[in-house]
């Protein structure tokens, strides 16, 4: 038997699972670390909820945790061991060792440290079976600890993709959370200039550690005419919405923000009201960022490990995930200045409450010990 954190009508829980099965196309992992998304958990988690006011309070992520479970019904998505009542998995992005690969896993061995993502499959757990195509490997000197990021990483990584952005464009993050540090640290790394945006004035200190050149409070004139002022009165190349707004103010500030002809990429959960007058009038791209890339929610590349070529799609949520690793041994993502907490693995329903608080760390990592 495994040990599996899970939300049930709004707790964090320990349970015990059985042993994952292993496919002809998983990997067997024993995590090291598992990183905690404290904005998609916090969603799932108030999914659970079973009050007909908490539903109607957070309808969006209680749709979504019925759909998922009801695809997982009909077979159109894998939930392994899913608990038989309205318990909710969470867990997403993992660094651990190789325990047993499939019959039809042929470059990774027992005993290789590999990092894996997927909501479906990478829990919170101290056993987990992960699809070959969400799992990479992790080379000799790199922080385990760091490389459990890797979802986290992929996702920043596509979301900043999207953008289309080019060495000397400007990109605006809104947003100051882990994902957006993140962006903001590969965007400088890359040569795409940042400005964030966000009400936290030490998350936006952060942010300016890691590479924007400016920071904003102000979603009005004042911030707006400071950005005109860094872009030669242009506007920014793009704008990655990262942020949780459940208005639409933060989407529209976008459009005012581009450049003619720019890019808004919808990362974060925020209402669709579009100004059509200020939307036309940047004649805006308006594009959806999904997950860790090309691959995602696809059950024949996840499940069957049926890649995508190379020719066809450069970056798909596998190649992101090697790419975000890859930085992490070169030495161009600090993940250490976002002050993870780390927490013992049975301590899990400590640290969720830690993260749920108003003055919350960024993210917490759980350790499941040698």
């Amino acid at each position: 038997m495994a040990r599996r954190v899970l939300a049930q009508d709004g707790e964090i829980i320990l349970r015990e699972v059985p042993d994952p099965e292993l496919g002809p196309g998983d990997v067997l992992v024993r995590p090291r670390y598992s990183v905690i998304s404290p904005g998609t958990e916090r969603s799932i988690v108030r999914a659970t909820r079973t009050s007909v006011a908490e539903a109607h309070e957070y309808p969006n992520a209680a749709y979504t945790w019925r759909t998922v479970r009801s695809s997982a019904v009909r077979g159109q998505t894998r939930l392994p061991h899913m608990p038989p009542d309205d318990a909710a998995s969470l867990g997403y992005s993992l660094a651990g060792t190789v325990v047993a690969v499939g019959a039809d896993v042929l470059d990774l061995r027992p005993g290789d440290l590999v990092a894996c993502s997927g909501s479906q499959c990478a829990y919170h757990c101290d056993l987990v079976a992960v699809p070959r195509n969400l799992t990479v490997p992790v080379p000799a000197g790199v922080d385990l600890a760091a490389a459990a990021h890797v979802t986290l990483g992929a996702v920043s990584i596509e979301a900043l993709r999207r953008t289309e952005c080019r060495f000397g464009e400007t990109v605006a993050t809104f947003g100051s959370g882990m994902l957006g540090l993140l962006i903001a640290q590969l965007a400088a790394s890359a040569g795409v200039y940042v400005v964030a945006l966000d009400t936290n004035t030490a998350r936006l200190e952060l942010a300016s550690q890691l590479g924007a050149v400016a920071t904003l409070t102000d979603t009005g004139a004042g911030g707006l005419s400071r950005v005109r002022g860094l872009t030669g009165g242009f506007g920014v190349d793009a704008v990655i919405v990262a942020a949780a707004d459940p208005g639409s103010t933060l989407v529209n500030f976008a459009f005012d923000l581009l450049r003619p002809g720019g890019r808004v990429v919808a990362l974060g959960d925020f209402g669709m009201d579009l100004d059509r007058a200020r939307f036309f009038g940047a004649q805006a791209t308006f594009v959806p960022s999904i997950a860790y890339g090309p691959g995602r929610y696809d059950p024949v590349y996840e499940e069957n490990n049926v890649d995508l070529p190379i020719s066809v799609v450069r970056w798909t949520e596998n190649r992101n995930m090697g790419h975000f690793v890859r930085l992490l041994a070169e030495g161009r993502v600090d993940l250490d200045v976002m002050k993870a907490v780390r927490v013992p693995f049975a301590d899990a329903p400590t640290a969720y409450r830690a993260l749920f608080a108003d003055d919350s760390p960024l993210t917490a990592v759980l350790d499941f010990g040698d």
